[in-house]
């Protein structure tokens, strides 16, 4: 796993974890990208941002479609993922899972723009 730090400055805003290859455990309760931001920054693009900037490493990993997924109930972390061009691959009880494209994603294109590499 890769663990970065989400900072503007000296100030600590969120962390990412990149897992490099999904156990069983993660396949249902993890995914592939996990993010949190720090209360005090939420709700000003660092999540959508931070899940953005750990896609095209997911890519270097060799993984094409990272799996990405949120608590049932997060509608906010639903968003993010959705705007980063996630497609739902299931709701259970506990998560929303979904399929990340870790190649470009342009949510102005007709397409999305996958495919596109950075």
């Amino acid at each position: 796993m890769t663990t970065l730090w989400w900072v503007d400055g000296e100030r600590f805003l969120g962390r990412l974890a990149i897992r490099h290859r999904l156990t069983p455990a993660l396949e249902q309760f993890g995914g592939h990208i996990g993010y949190d931001v720090r209360p005090s920054a939420r709700r000003r693009g660092h999540a959508t941002a931070m899940l953005a900037a750990a896609l095209p490493i997911a890519r270097s990993l060799g993984i094409s479609e990272a799996l990405v997924m949120c608590d049932r109930t997060n509608i906010a972390s639903q968003r993010v993922i959705e705007a980063n061009g996630g497609q739902s691959l299931d709701v259970t009880e506990q998560k929303r899972r979904y399929w990340v494209p870790t190649t470009r994603f342009d949510p102005y294109h007709p397409d999305g723009g996958v495919g596109v590499r950075l």
